[in-house]
């Protein structure tokens, strides 16, 4: 019974107070995209919207080639695909 009283305290608690776990990166990330010419440095971000985690790889060999195709091909435009393979192949390089 106690441990049933516990896990309502710790769902209700997890329901009042949602996580955003990204939210605090929005400035970091608009400053590295501005950096990195993804987006120009006098820009102006007008609305930022919460995103959605596309996929998620770990323990990646050093060596191994990353397809992005097979992973955002059907989440993003064609285009932005491959600009975004093209800068991951000149990271891979370095």
């Amino acid at each position: 019974m106690r441990l049933l009283i516990i896990f309502g305290l710790v769902a209700i608690a997890a329901a009042a107070f949602p996580q955003r776990e990204g939210g605090a990166y929005t400035n970091e990330a608009i400053r590295q995209a501005q950096n990195s010419q993804l987006i120009p440095k006098d820009a102006q971000i007008q609305k930022v919207e919460e995103g959605i985690e596309l996929g998620a790889y770990e323990n990646i060999p050093g060596g191994q080639r990353i397809e992005l195709l097979p992973i955002l091909g059907d989440q993003l435009p064609a285009e932005v695909v491959n600009d975004l393979q093209a800068r991951l192949d000149v990271i891979g390089r370095h």
